[in-house]
């Protein structure tokens, strides 16, 4: 390495001991340091691992100093990345479907479907709630379930939202979903139906497969992204953020 140039590559390391995973990763940013005023970008999965990696980084065995080090969740980090890829104009701060602003869709949407015969296990839920607080705590639930799916079972909301009332299996098969469940189908194709065509384009399943496409056309990396990513201490990644780091 010279005058802080990175040769391109993949470095995975295991350990089943998160310290000495943490004495590796710090010990590499001391001896491959970026340039001055480059923010050094780890992802974690969680908060708390986060705050550990930045207290070891200022240990006068370590660095010394935590700065300019831009410890992240996956998603957030991703969603970063879009935007910068895609442009931030063509791209929102927020995707309309992210768990925050879904609550609250879900919160008006739940009152105009509980007729329908499909969603009787939530017209029982929510019987005797004058003051709303079932509904506000379902719609978190529910917000927060289909946060999940998009990240770890898009093949899920993508057969539903085409109709298809089935569950794709681990193995390539399929299984149709018990009848108990399929209000979550009917509930996915009606959000859906008020988010709207041109506002789905901006969720995270319409942008992610541009997101890719583009990377794989561009012959330099585009502005905005950094030369080094540090995953560390994630034992596992749904395949949409893998496929994000890989391309």
């Amino acid at each position: 390495m010279q005058d802080n140039e990175l040769t391109p590559g993949l470095m995975v390391v295991h350990g089943n001991r998160l310290e000495e995973l943490r004495e590796l990763a710090v010990a590499w940013m001391q001896r491959y340091p970026l340039a001055p005023l480059e923010n050094e970008v780890v992802l974690v999965q969680s908060n708390g691992i986060a705050q550990w990696l930045k207290l070891a980084l200022a240990e006068q065995q370590g660095c010394g100093i935590a700065a300019a080090v831009q410890v992240e969740l996956p998603a957030r980090f991703l969603w970063q990345s879009y935007r910068a890829v895609l442009g931030g104009d063509a791209i929102p701060r927020e995707s309309p479907l992210d768990k925050a602003p879904m609550t609250w869709r879900l919160m008006r949407l739940l009152p105009g479907l509980l007729d329908g015969e499909v969603f009787a296990p939530l017209r029982r839920f929510l019987e005797d709630d004058g003051d709303l607080r079932k509904r506000h705590q379902l719609a978190e639930r529910l917000a927060d379930l289909f946060d999940q799916y998009q990240v770890y079972r898009a093949d899920w909301l993508a057969d539903w939202a085409a109709g298809r009332d089935r569950l794709r299996t681990s193995r390539g098969g399929m299984k149709g979903l018990d009848e108990a469940a399929l209000w979550q189908p009917a509930l996915w194709r009606a959000l859906l139906a008020d988010v709207g065509d041109e506002q789905l384009a901006e969720s995270r399943a319409g942008v992610h497969p541009r997101f890719v496409e583009r990377l794989r056309s561009v012959e330099r990396r585009p502005r905005g992204l950094p030369r080094r990513v540090v995953v560390f201490g994630i034992s596992s990644l749904p395949a949409q953020t893998l496929e994000a780091l890989a391309a």
